[in-house]
Formats: C-alpha cells, structure tokens, sequence
C-alpha cells in the first residue's frame, strides 16, 4: 500500500498529526509520501498539483490519498486531473471543504467548481472526517463534501480542526487506512 498525505496551509509534513502518521504506516510496510508544498503561507493550486506530480507521476489501485483542510481540495483538484485508466483505492479528507469558507489565500483552489462525476470514478471509496466544533472550518463544509462524493462520513467530537497539539497522534485516520487494507 501506497499512501500520499496532503498537508495544509500554513503547514508542512512535519505539522500536526502528519508525520506521527508516516511512521506508524512506514512500521507496517508502508511507502508514505508527504511532498512539502510550495509557499505554504502563501499557497497556489498549480504549484502544489506540479509538485505532487513531482513526487508520484501516476497514481492506482495501491494508493490511498489522505488529506488535511487546503490537502482536501487540493486532492479534488488532483483527482479532476487523472486520466480514465489512473484509478486509486480511497481518499480520506479530514476537515476538508470544497467551497468558499472565507480565506483569500485559498480562493485559487476552489474558484471554479469540482467535477464531481469525475472525481467520483477515480477512487473506490471516499471517507470524509469533520468534527463538529471544528473552529476555522464549519461542519456543513464536510456534511457538503460528503454528501457530493457519496462518501462515508465520519463525524468527530471536540476535535476542532483536528491538527497539532494536542492532536499529534491522530488515531482514527491510522484505523481507517488500515480498515481499507484488510
């Protein structure tokens, strides 16, 4: 099993629950990849899907894409990029959106609309995870999410926006991933 963990604005691969995450699958015979994207602070659709595919220039069946808030819509951008053969086995978006939730620096990866259709024929299952009092990104965000891709939703509580301290071991994506590898 392959796994590709987007991280999220702001952040790198060595934020919030990412690399406790990347050990824990690597311990298991895992090949993980965290590509540290491109001006994080200051982040660019095109700059993160370049080095994502700098990193896996084609995905299948043997991967999971698990992403984190901006990681979420950045894979739905990514997924609208494969071509019919390039098939994946599931996406896992944690506090993700698909829509504007108010922050300018993101306004590139969702201006336009998701081709849902497309998306949805590139994985075998979605998983959205969203906490209830999730403070930067409103819950209905991820019930939306869930709702477009017909994915399994998971709902958390008194997580927030499930990232860094205390957060830095984040259990239920690990069971998840593993669930998906049975």
């Amino acid at each position: 099993m392959n796994v590709l963990i987007v991280h999220c604005w702001g952040c790198d691969c060595e934020s919030n629950w990412f690399p406790w995450l990347k050990t824990q699958l690597e311990a298991r015979g895992s090949k993980v990849v965290c590509p540290n994207l491109p001006n994080s602070e200051l982040p660019n659709l095109n700059e993160w899907l370049a080095e994502i595919r700098k990193t896996v220039s084609r995905f299948n069946k043997d991967w999971i894409l698990v992403g984190h808030s901006l990681g979420c819509p950045t894979i739905l951008r990514l997924l609208e990029t494969f071509d019919k053969e390039e098939k994946i086995n599931a996406v896992i978006l944690v506090s993700g959106f698909a829509r504007d939730v108010g922050y300018n620096e993101m306004k590139s990866f969702i201006d336009s609309s998701f081709d849902w259709e497309k998306i949805k024929k590139t994985a075998k299952q979605f998983i959205v995870v969203h906490s209830r009092d999730d403070e930067l990104i409103r819950f209905e965000e991820g019930e939306y999410l869930a709702k477009q891709l017909h994915a399994k939703f998971i709902v958390e509580q008194g997580l927030g926006h499930i990232r860094g301290e205390p957060y830095g071991r984040y259990e239920r994506v690990l069971e998840i991933i593993l669930s998906l590898t049975k």
